[in-house]
């Protein structure tokens, strides 16, 4: 297996291999990785779920994750779509558990919440409707701004299918979100 300078093939392989010598797994190579992605990955849950706190504990999900699947990297790929694939399948994750905790409380948003709130609760609810296969695809394109090719990489599909999935996400969210025409007082 080749390794070009600075790729998770060289920091991951299991266990890595420098000048024909073998040696355990390094260490600082979760730090390497998370330099590398980690404010990528950051942003891309803090612009999908709009809130730090939670954003960074589900990067260091993330991480963790990438340490416990370094086996399991498939050097094929590129190290943004392996790292992006685990952060996906960890917001696809979250999201499970916020629909089940919604549909177990039964939570209604109140009115009494500021519009910004209001709004973001509304795309929130919005995502959660749409089919998985499209929210995933969506988030990972207008969020993460991962090309439709990494896409498909990330996803195990084709290009075709991301783009068409994207514009279904694209016009179910803007059907979710327009308000309904007005209708004039007589």
């Amino acid at each position: 297996m080749e390794s070009r300078p600075g790729s998770i093939v060289r920091l991951f392989a299991s266990p890595p291999v420098i000048d024909s010598v073998t040696v355990p797994f390094p260490p600082d190579a979760a730090g390497t990785i998370a330099d590398a992605y980690g404010s990528a990955v950051r942003g891309y849950f803090h612009r999908a779920l709009g809130r730090r706190d939670l954003a960074e504990d589900l990067t260091q999900e993330v991480f963790v994750r990438v340490v416990r699947s370094a086996d399991r990297y498939d050097a094929r790929g590129r190290d943004r779509a392996w790292v992006f694939t685990i952060a996906h399948h960890v917001l696809l994750d979250h999201f499970r558990r916020r629909a089940a905790q919604l549909e177990e409380s039964g939570d209604v948003i109140e009115r009494s919440v500021p519009a910004t709130q209001e709004l973001r609760a509304s795309i929130e609810q919005a995502l959660l409707r749409l089919p998985e296969d499209d929210r995933n695809v969506f988030l990972l394109a207008e969020l993460a701004g991962l090309s439709y090719a990494e896409i498909a990489v990330t996803c195990h599909t084709t290009h075709a299918a991301v783009r068409s999935r994207v514009y279904r996400a694209r016009l179910a969210l803007r059907a979710a979100l327009t308000p309904p025409p007005r209708v004039p007082d007589p």
